[in-house]
């Protein structure tokens, strides 16, 4: 609803809530959770797991739990908002982490119930989801705050009881404001996802870690729980994907969409809804075993709640069974981090078709789910009938997706860019996990530390000279390494490779920045030379602040002071809590001799990030 029609159906609104004066609204509230990262066989309604998930199987003796639901795609940002808009990725545009539209095609849940009278709220738990990649629409409030006092300066997440604790003081505020209205919650915990730490927990990286990360987040899903405000409630409880634990070679998720990454639980329920009808749904201890999608999420809101569902949506509503459905999958990050093909498929009943339809061969292949659950025995099926309803694999448009590099970076995908399209076969993601698995170990490896084991990882393959993001990899471990130059190498030839990834731009232009301050003066050639990668990198995307504060740097190495100092503060102005720009002001401070000016970014500095200049 955009425009002059969501005028009027606002004016409606408002004339049947002057109608009504001070009659209660009986209007149920509305609470959806996402337990990121959560694959169904993890939870103790699932059957395989016991003692994982009391709060989540109460809940679903409660009411309708359906066994066999799917995610549209195994990644955070669009499956969140498939769930919040009932529109596959390639529909609403946000294909991948990372990227943020001004506007979605369609109005996203909250907008539809803000726009009719309920009070929305959104609670999340990590970077990817920051309100800037276009999901805030419609929240009177989207806390996305994720920096504690003493923690790191760019947080990635935040703990599930810190986010169930900003929810139940807004509910708890809100109900204490008008206790007949309704409201509309959506809370996300991460706390599943990699790395494994929970705070009760063991710390690794197999799968009892990953359960005691499930087991947390499920407690902080039984306090929300019982925390809810009196009244009607229907609550959803569902995943954005699931996670592969080392299945068909992929350690976490975001590439292949085995059932592992893609089968997730979910839950529709109603809390504080004495006097319902015994047969309505959702209906206490009922277990659906129809195939359905988190897309379904959204209609199925908004026809219990008494709104029309929509048009030309993707996502029906689960208060009906709809037998012999056909529903999407797709995976594009394999394209948007690697340059192989994306992978798309569909599900029918039991039957999966999937394929990385820009690979030579596409390897279409049909998992039969009933009698081979573990995807081990995909027959070929490029002719299956089921092929022409597998979605388009062409790219959205992308005049208006723009790149978010520091939420990229945040979550380790740092050498993400669209590949340029030279309409040559790609790989195929599924035959390639070696490489990908051996990028997700050194990353993990690298945040930790241990650059020399990073390295040893990315020599010992083979075959993949031609993928930027190796090279890109290998670029950053030689920077660790304290091996600038062979860096700049390396990040120069994967600029080659994929010449429109700013991530890489920016990644080369620091080490060409720790080649030049490796003479004493700076050497002129290489300062200029990373000032004009880094120009390059800020065309892409337009006030990213790493690489202004790195722009900026390449100023003050060069003896531009004024100029870095101008630059500096025209960021902060729309950024004015970005750590980076700060630290480099601070030097371009010093370097000039204004000490007054560079203690009161000390002090902003010590109050964003306590600890982090260590007295100096």
């Amino acid at each position: 609803m955009t425009g002059a029609l969501r005028l009027r159906w606002a004016a409606a609104v408002a004339a049947l809530a002057l109608c009504a004066c001070s009659a209660r609204d009986d209007r149920p509230s509305v609470l959806v959770v996402t337990i990121d990262t959560l694959r169904a066989d993890a939870v103790g309604a699932w059957g395989v797991e016991t003692g994982t998930t009391p709060a989540l199987d109460d809940l679903a003796a409660r009411g309708t739990r359906f066994a066999d639901a799917t995610t549209v795609t195994p990644l955070t940002l669009p499956a969140h908002a498939s769930i919040l808009t009932g529109l596959r990725p390639a529909r609403h545009g946000l294909t991948v982490n990372g990227v943020a539209r001004p506007a979605l095609p369609v109005d996203t849940l909250a907008e539809r119930l803000s726009d009719a009278g309920w009070s929305t709220g959104a609670f999340v738990s990590a970077a990817v989801l920051d309100g800037i990649h276009g999901l805030d629409a419609g929240f009177d409030v989207y806390d996305d705050a994720l920096h504690v006092p003493g923690g790191p300066p760019r947080p990635r997440e935040r703990r599930g009881d810190r986010t169930v604790d900003a929810a139940l003081e807004w509910l708890d505020d809100a109900a204490r404001r008008d206790r007949d209205a309704p409201w509309f919650a959506w809370v996300h915990l991460f706390d599943p996802h990699a790395p494994y730490d929970a705070p009760d927990g063991l710390p690794g990286e197999d799968r009892r870690a990953y359960l005691d990360e499930v087991r947390w987040a499920d407690r902080q899903l039984g306090r929300l729980l019982a925390g809810l405000p009196d009244g009607p409630v229907i609550v959803v409880v569902t995943s954005d994907h699931g996670e592969s634990l080392g299945e068909h070679g992929e350690s976490t998720h975001g590439v292949l969409v085995f059932q592992g990454a893609m089968h997730v639980p979910l839950v529709v329920a109603r809390a504080g809804a004495a006097g319902e009808e015994p047969e309505a749904f959702p209906r206490a201890g009922v277990v659906r075993e129809d195939v359905v999608s988190v897309l379904d999420v959204t209609p199925t809101v908004l026809e219990l709640v008494g709104l029309p569902p929509g048009d030309d949506l993707d996502g029906r509503s689960l208060a009906r069974p709809s037998p012999d459905r056909t529903l999407p999958l797709e995976c594009r990050s394999p394209a948007f981090y690697y340059g192989f093909s994306p992978l798309a498929g569909v599900r029918r009943g039991a039957l999966k078709l999937v394929g990385a339809p820009e690979a030579e061969p596409a390897g279409w292949r049909l998992h039969h789910l009933a009698t081979d659950p573990a995807e081990r025995e995909g027959a070929p099926a490029a002719d299956h009938p089921l092929r022409p309803f597998v979605p388009s694999p062409d790219p959205v448009d992308e005049a208006d997706v723009v790149t978010d590099l520091d939420t990229l970076r945040a979550l380790g995908y740092v050498g993400a860019a669209t590949p340029t399209d030279d309409g040559a076969p790609r790989r195929d993601p599924r035959e390639a996990m070696d490489l990908v698995d051996a990028i997700d170990r050194a990353n993990s490896l690298l945040v930790a530390g241990r650059a020399a084991e990073a390295w040893s990882r990315l020599q010992a393959l083979a075959g993949y000279d031609d993928v930027s993001e190796l090279r890109f990899f290998r670029g950053r471990t030689l920077r660790a390494l304290g091996r600038p130059a062979e860096a700049a190498a390396e990040l120069g030839t994967a600029h080659v490779l994929q010449p429109g990834s700013a991530p890489i731009l920016v990644e080369w232009g620091r080490a060409l920045l720790e080649v030049a301050g490796g003479s004493t003066p700076p050497d002129p050639r290489a300062v200029a030379e990373a000032a004009g990668v880094f120009d390059l990198a800020l065309e892409r995307v337009p006030g990213d602040p790493e690489a202004t504060a790195m722009r900026a740097l390449a100023e003050l190495l060069g003896g531009t002071l004024d100029a870095a100092l101008a630059r500096l503060d025209a960021a902060l102005a729309t950024r004015p809590s970005a750590v980076n720009l700060l630290l480099v002001k601070r030097r371009v401070l010093e370097a000039l001799g204004r000490d007054a000016d560079r203690a009161r970014v000390d002090a902003e500095l010590e109050r964003l990030a306590p600890g982090l200049l260590g007295g100096g």
